[in-house]
This record gives structure tokens, C-alpha cells and sequence, in this order.
């Protein structure tokens, strides 16, 4: 059986390596993965030359969102060949 100050020890020691490891990923080995694949590192210098960050648009920018979802309506709607075109 543990006590109490053992279990909080072990707990902190699971949190602080958890928390290395995200570090090693996110801050280590993610940017160093998308500066070697130029396909990945081009969409970034995109996205910041033109200010659009695919993330911020799709969740928070519901005016962008509304227009996608007509444009995409219309499309499917208006599409040669197919009289009853549905969204998937």
C-alpha cells in the first residue's frame, strides 16, 4: 500500500516527464520534421505571407465558414450531370 506522500511524489514525476516529452515533440522534434519537408515549411511561409491561419479560419472566422459552406452548396447544387447533387 502507498501513502500519500509517495503517491504525490510519483504523480509529479509522471506529470514533469509527460510534460518533457510533449516539450521534445512539439518544441524539438515538430520543427525540426517541418523545416527538412519543404512542402511543410512552404504552406507555413504561405499562411504567413498571407495572414491565414487554416486553424483560426475554420474554428473562429464564422463569416469565412458561412461563405465556404454556400459556395460549396451552390457547386453541388449547379454541377453539370448531376440534377441531385448532395453533400457528403
Amino acid at each position: 500500500m502507498t501513502t500519500r506522500r509517495e503517491f504525490s511524489l510519483r504523480g509529479c514525476v509522471q506529470l514533469l516527464l509527460v510534460g518533457a516529452v510533449m516539450y521534445l515533440f512539439f518544441g524539438v522534434l515538430s520543427p525540426r520534421f517541418v523545416a527538412s519537408f519543404p512542402p511543410l515549411a512552404h504552406y507555413g511561409e504561405v499562411q504567413t505571407f498571407y495572414g491565414v491561419h487554416s486553424g483560426s479560419m475554420y474554428y473562429t472566422d464564422l463569416a469565412t465558414s458561412q461563405l465556404t459552406q454556400m459556395h460549396v452548396s451552390n457547386a453541388l447544387r449547379f454541377s453539370d450531370g448531376q440534377r441531385n447533387a448532395t453533400l457528403p
